[in-house]
């Protein structure tokens, strides 16, 4: 599935996440911290497929979790955003790696146009 070119879409691209790990992301900032059995019912999604989106966003370092012990004995863990600073180095970083890449790659495009121009121009000496 395509995204429509917008903030969310750019940010899904600079943090190398999907539309859905972003959706989950937006909502953490709105209701955090909050539990996977929450989240889900929120997004409409099943716990697993919340699950897995947290997990991403939490190696990614995007979200963190904290446990927090039942009364009636077990745990459960919460989940929030990483506070905005955090998140706005970790964008900032990915991007200026994207345009680096990407200026590499354009530096290597223009040199190769300017080989198989120079092929052709040389072919036609002949």
């Amino acid at each position: 599935m395509r995204c429509e070119p917008h903030l969310k879409c750019t940010l899904k691209c600079a943090l190398d996440s999907s539309c859905f790990e972003m959706n989950v992301y937006i909502e953490l900032l709105k209701n955090s911290p909050i539990g996977v059995d929450k989240l889900a019912e929120i997004l409409d999604k099943d716990k697993s497929t919340v699950y897995k989106a947290l997990q991403n966003l939490l190696e990614k370092g995007y979200v963190t979790r904290d446990c927090r012990i039942l009364r009636g004995g077990g745990y459960k863990y919460l989940y929030k955003p990483v506070p905005f600073g955090e998140f706005k180095k970790k964008v900032l970083k990915n991007i200026e790696e994207w345009v680096r890449q990407l200026t590499k790659y354009l530096e290597e495009l223009e040199e190769m146009s300017r080989t198989k121009l120079l092929e052709v121009l040389e072919s036609e000496k002949v």
